[in-house]
């Protein structure tokens, strides 16, 4: 049986957090994945506006960066495509979601496996997409030399896309919708991270090169030195913890800002 804490939109107490059945997807009032934090009534064309703005802008972003930088197939062979196409289907079955609600409430409400698919997704992109713009900036852009036809401007234009916008719109939607969000739900952004690294020593074993022919994906990740390529894992791993108990904070903190307007529902 639920708690009274999660019969409403205030975040569980601390100690509850670390209960093992909060690992899982349940809660309570599934309508929270589909409306603002902010919002009066219970759908708000605003929000319905404003999700397929989101959606719309990630599939344009992701068809054009696409369209440059498909390199033959290797696209998809790195994490920063995986984490942008993740962004684009987080953000369209969002809106998608969201449009059903709006003209069938209790058509929505009761698409659990659906929801609770989208809270993975949800969770993961935002932990990730973090992951993915501090490694980049960090370790990746200083020393990056790419060879294209492409004129500078384009360039730094698709790498801000890919490597900084996802963070900055995904954080600030953090603080729009009225999803909750769960202490433990690292495991899934956690998991996310640790296949892409699976995908990248199995690509390494079967010989596959990038698209100049380099053995490895990433410098950092080269498991030619399989000792340093495991440690950048543990701290990589680390960091996604930091970036995931940062976003905890920031729902900690909608919520006691809603509280504090009276916007709890």
């Amino acid at each position: 049986m639920d708690t009274p804490e999660e019969r409403r939109q205030e975040p569980l107490r601390f100690k509850h957090e670390f209960r093992w059945r909060h690992f899982g997807l349940a809660h309570h009032a599934l309508e929270d994945f589909h409306r603002s934090q902010w919002q009066k009534e219970a759908t708000s064309r605003w929000f319905l506006i404003y999700r397929w703005a989101m959606a719309l802008f990630f599939i344009i972003g992701l068809v054009s960066y696409m369209s440059h930088y498909f390199l033959e197939g290797h696209w998809f062979l790195y994490l920063t495509h995986w984490g942008f196409f993740l962004c684009s289907i987080t953000s369209l079955s969002a809106a998608i979601f969201v449009t059903i609600y709006h003209f069938n409430p209790d058509k929505m409400v009761t698409r659990h496996c659906l929801i609770r698919c989208y809270w993975v997704c949800y969770w993961t992109n935002l932990i990730i997409s973090h992951v993915i713009s501090i490694t980049y900036w960090i370790f990746v852009f200083p020393t990056q030399k790419m060879e294209t036809d492409l004129p500078k401007w384009l360039v730094m234009g698709f790498n801000v896309l890919v490597h900084g916008v996802p963070v900055v719109l995904f954080t600030v939607d953090h603080m729009l919708v009225a999803h909750p969000t769960r202490l433990l739900h690292f495991v899934y952004p956690m998991g996310f991270g640790w296949l892409y690294g699976a995908f990248a020593y199995v690509y390494y074993l079967c010989g596959g090169v990038d698209i100049t022919g380099k053995v490895y994906l990433y410098a950092i990740l080269d498991f030619r030195q399989p000792g340093e390529a495991v440690l950048m894992i543990v701290y990589l791993s680390i960091l996604l913890i930091f970036c995931h108990v940062l976003q905890y904070g920031v729902y900690r903190l909608r919520v006691y800002i809603a509280h504090k307007l009276g916007k709890l529902q």
